[in-house]
């Protein structure tokens, strides 16, 4: 009779390796949380109908909203550029969160 081994040589490597994976991917989602947390508690100053500018954190900004987003700050949703601090309009931009690429881009106000 051709026996192969005890099913118990099978199953702990199997156990062992889904569970030090398991354990990796639950500290990765927990590194992703504590980012994702401190880049939705970053202030920016939204301009309301009154004509003042309150601080917020960018998890509370809405559809609509007009945000002064200061030099060298990044960008913390999808915008429309109205104005910039150059009297050109122009502004120097960097995408590498949205498509990869690290290079400077142009755009004008």
């Amino acid at each position: 009779e051709l026996q192969v081994g005890f099913l118990f040589t099978y199953i702990a490597p199997l156990v062992f390796v889904l569970s030090v994976t398991l354990i990796k991917e639950g500290y990765d989602d927990y590194q992703r949380y504590v980012r994702d947390k401190e880049a939705n508690s970053q202030r920016y100053e939204r301009l309301h109908a009154d004509g003042k500018k309150k601080s917020v954190p960018s998890a509370d900004l809405k559809v609509g909203d007009v945000v002064f987003v200061p030099s060298g700050a990044r960008v913390p949703a999808d915008m429309l550029l109205l104005r910039t601090s150059d009297k050109s309009g122009t502004v120097f931009i960097r995408t590498d969160q949205l498509d990869g690429e690290t290079d400077w881009k142009l755009r004008r106000a």
